[in-house]
């Protein structure tokens, strides 16, 4: 079950979230955390394609994805990765 869903569709979407999926402070599980679900062989499936995809993404250091400059205030990546500056009046 996902936590959130991202589907803003801009090319730096994957490569301003791979620093959070990759290293040490990561919040992607290891490997070995899927053992207890042995018999989920539909999350076994999707973890390898997801870990395979993020393999294959260059993507951007913490300092890079903090930037406004690269990476604008109101896409919806920021919602996620903080630095947004999109007002909701319900959250005021």
């Amino acid at each position: 079950m996902a936590d959130a869903v991202i589907n803003g569709g801009m090319p730096f979407d994957l490569p301003v979230l791979k620093p959070f999926f990759t290293g040490e402070n990561s919040i992607w599980p290891r490997k070995s955390d899927l053992d207890q679900y042995a018999s989920f062989l539909d999350a076994r499936i999707r973890y390898t394609r997801v870990t395979k995809l993020l393999d294959a993404v260059a993507g951007l250091t913490m300092d890079q994805v903090n930037d406004l400059a690269l990476i604008p205030g109101d896409a919806v990546v920021r919602e996620f990765i903080g630095g947004s500056t999109i007002e909701i009046p319900h959250n005021e």
